[in-house]
């Protein structure tokens, strides 16, 4: 099991697409029903519906409420899907990402469902691609760098720089002082109430409590296994040093010590570090200073000569490498 998290998908595209496969269907034929009631109530009056200047019977008034109702709703939902796609559109195409991030199936029918909507997703994506892509985060590209940097200088047999870590109080030489977003792996016990419902009344009453009761044990069991499910907890910013032989990191307060000599297993990523051990669960580690976190670990752990070969380093490797 690799507790390194996946990369974001667009969910909002398959959103997008359910949507407008439902909505856009049950509105037209809502609509095109109304129209045909309305015109067969006034056919019925003697009045025809491309008479302007005719009153509308009361006969038919509830009819033509409710057919107005439904345009005004269609208009809304078409006036709001229309500036959606725009503003989706400029900032999908501004980040310089795949048109419809390349999700083709769900891109043709949201096309077929509201082609509005795609046609304005359109027209802001090429406005997005004109516009300057937005200034990258300083903290990241420089904490990436970093990453590169040191594997590089050891790799050429220079020695890692001690750092100064101000009240942290060990005999060790400390290499790392910063700060990181903290997270552990583990699942939980959670306890949860079974209802029983009691009705009385009529055969549907009673039918529709017992749904209903039967309902709300299935949704407070789902809950309950959602959240005692193995996932990523206590996130938090923590302090984290590194010694030559641990990992040390305050989490509100408290110091925890993580030995390097019990990781079994180290997974690398563009947003941070996991941490695999034997006796305790895994430690994620998120930030800019991952990438030298995992350098550092690496030198330490297994030695400057298996800098150059250990599989977690490789995205810092690739890094290293010259574009072609």
């Amino acid at each position: 099991m690799s507790f390194v998290p996946s990369p974001p998908r667009s969910r909002h595209w398959t959103f997008t697409a359910v949507a407008t496969g439902l909505v856009s269907p049950v509105l037209l034929w809502g609509g095109w029903r109304s129209y045909q009631s309305w015109e067969r109530c006034l056919r019925i009056q003697g009045v025809r519906i491309s008479d302007a200047e005719a009153e509308i019977p009361d006969a038919c008034s509830g009819v033509n409420a409710v057919f107005v109702l439904l345009m005004l709703v269609g208009i809304g939902y078409v006036a709001a899907t229309a500036v959606t796609g725009l503003c989706v559109g400029v900032v999908e195409g501004r980040h310089r990402r795949g048109f419809g991030h390349r999700r083709w199936a769900t891109a043709t029918i949201v096309g077929i469902t509201a082609p509005w909507a795609l046609v304005t997703y359109a027209s802001g994506y090429g406005i997005g691609r004109l516009l300057p892509a937005p200034a990258t985060d300083l903290a990241w590209a420089e904490g990436r760098d970093a990453g590169p940097r040191i594997l590089a200088h050891l790799a050429r047999g220079g020695q890692p720089t001690t750092v100064h870590a101000p009240g942290f109080l060990t005999v060790e030489a400390v290499y790392l002082d910063v700060l990181l977003r903290y997270a552990r792996h583990y699942g939980v016990s959670v306890t949860y109430t079974q209802t029983s419902a009691v009705a009385f009344g009529s055969a549907g009453f009673v039918a529709g409590a017992m749904l209903a009761n039967a309902i709300g044990n299935s949704s407070a069991k789902y809950r309950a296994e959602r959240i005692a499910r193995a996932q990523w907890r206590e996130h938090q910013v923590a302090r984290v040093v590194l010694t030559p032989t641990a990992t040390w990191c305050n989490v509100s307060g408290l110091w925890l010590r993580f030995d390097h000599a019990a990781v079994m297993e180290y997974h690398l990523d563009n947003f941070g570090a996991a941490l695999i051990f034997a006796d305790c669960e895994p430690l994620r580690l998120n930030g800019p200073p991952a990438w030298a976190h995992a350098v550092l670990f690496g030198y330490f752990r297994f030695g400057a000569p298996a800098l150059a070969t250990l599989p977690f380093l490789s995205p810092i490797r690739a890094a290293l490498s010259p574009t072609p």
